[in-house]
């Protein structure tokens, strides 16, 4: 048992040092050097992390899992939604909504192929531009379904193809009617100095234009699923080790393995070679430091100096938290689903917003968060009625907020709310104009979470004790 304890504490002094000297070093070859050659290969290949290093990799797989799931729910949606406006618009004699329907029609089928995003994102923008084209083509009943729209006023010229108007000016400053042709050539022959341009008349319309978009709500579930893989790479040690294990078969790999293992494998597939182009150029940003290559030019995107500091510090959060655990349970497969949860539970009691949490000794504690103000309408102001249609339905999903107003929208709901940010975030991960990702009202957070329980608590104690005399009404 000694033993095993002096081990986990020289790991974590030695994370420890890692992390003090990624901060001290200003050099980012220095930082990566440090990393490849003594921080990573250390947690690689140290036995007392095993099965935390093996659920890291289950938890990616998952997620992987996740990202082509959402993904496939998205494009099938976008698909639908493509073959719905292509049979209700029929034959359309504007130009450039036949090109651009015709584009899409291509994307669906699989005969144009884009590179650099998934495909779900391509046929996406494409069916938003799509829209656009009809709102300004007239064709606004068929919009409706799947956008949100409104008007703004604006001046538009009354006859657009009037030509330049000119008015001879006098010397008492007073002015001609608008000069002819004929009369325009003549004054100017005369004398330029005494003619003035007249600018065009104008007239104020109504313009109907596109708030936000409602089709294919399963598009911001795949959002938010493909950005908890490669965008939170400084909050899950799941991902965070997965972008240090490639950073270190980066430094070990050679260019050979890209010129004259993958590249000939690829033949004559574009998508291929565009997807080995993406991780040479991934590659290079860790084996330019190794090969010591000038590439002062070049700025590292996944690489870089706080990508290391921050990842260093969460992985020896979680190794921390992992080795603190029992050893009897700590190395049973799956060890994260038995690990210590504390849960947090959103309860909305009359016009008031609490959390509930509930502890691993099942012990309860009550928090106040805020109290909405009721307003002149029955059912609450327009925060209270967003909380109250969110926990309609307690469980997980996208959803979308009933907006009545311009300026309105999910996310500006959200950021009014008097939760903790870091619990905020995790009730709510992603916002899209009227849709939200919403985790479900009762989350339960584990030790080996990426999220601080503690820091969480601390707020929410907080705003507690302040708002126990004076309740904030928003």
């Amino acid at each position: 048992m000694t033993l095993a304890i002096d081990q986990s504490l020289l790991l974590l002094n030695c994370l420890e040092r890692f992390e003090r000297q990624s901060n001290e070093i200003q050099n980012r070859d220095e930082v990566v050097e440090l990393f490849c050659t003594q921080a990573i290969p250390l947690l690689a290949e140290n036995n007392l992390i095993d099965e935390l290093r093996k659920d890291w990799m289950r938890t990616r797989d998952r997620m992987n899992i996740k990202v082509k799931e959402t993904e496939a729910k998205a494009l099938e949606e976008l698909k639908e939604t493509a073959n719905e406006i292509q049979i209700t618009l029929g034959i359309c004699s504007n130009e450039i909504i036949t090109k651009k329907v015709a584009l899409i029609q291509r994307l669906t089928s699989g005969e144009e192929k884009w590179f650099g995003s998934p495909p779900y994102q391509i046929l996406y923008d494409e069916l938003k531009q799509l829209f656009e084209l009809l709102v300004n083509a007239g064709y606004i009943d068929l919009c409706k379904p799947y956008a949100k729209l409104t008007s703004r006023k604006i001046y538009v010229q009354t006859d657009p193809n009037q030509e330049e108007r000119w008015v001879k000016v006098f010397e008492d400053h007073s002015t001609s009617k608008v000069l002819s042709a004929d009369e325009l050539e003549i004054a100017r022959k005369e004398d330029e100095g005494n003619l003035l341009q007249v600018p065009p008349d104008y007239h104020l319309v109504d313009e109907p234009y596109i708030e936000e978009f409602t089709f294919a709500p399963a598009v911001i579930e795949a959002y938010a699923a493909m950005d908890a893989v490669h965008w939170n790479r400084l909050q899950d040690p799941a991902v965070i080790w997965w972008y240090f294990e490639t950073a270190l078969w980066c430094w070990k790999t050679t260019e050979f393995y890209f010129n004259e293992v993958v590249r000939p494998k690829n033949g004559n597939d574009l998508e291929k070679h565009f997807k080995t182009t993406c991780e040479q150029a991934t590659w290079r940003e860790i084996a330019d430091v190794r090969d010591r290559v000038n590439h002062a030019g070049r700025t590292p995107v996944i690489f870089t100096t706080a990508f290391f500091r921050t990842g260093i510090r969460t992985l020896a959060n979680a190794i921390a938290s992992y080795l603190s655990q029992d050893p009897a349970t700590r190395n049973l497969p799956f060890y994260a689903a038995y690990s210590p949860t504390t849960t947090f539970e959103l309860v909305l009691d009359g016009n008031e917003l609490w959390v509930h949490v509930t502890f691993e000794n099942q012990s309860l504690e009550k928090f106040y968060v805020q109290k909405f103000h009721e307003g002149a309408d029955p059912a609450g102001s327009r925060l209270h009625q967003f909380m109250k249609e969110t926990l309609k339905d307690p469980n997980s999903g996208v959803k979308r907020a009933k907006l009545t107003r311009k300026w309105e929208s999910a996310s500006k709901h959200i950021h009014r709310l008097n939760l903790p940010q870091r619990l905020k975030q995790e009730f709510f991960t992603k916002s899209h104009g009227s849709h939200f990702q919403f985790n479900g009202a009762r989350l339960s957070l584990k030790l080996n979470s990426h999220t601080d329980v503690g820091l969480i608590l601390q707020e929410l104690r907080q705003n507690h004790l302040k708002s126990k005399n004076s309740i904030r009404t928003v």
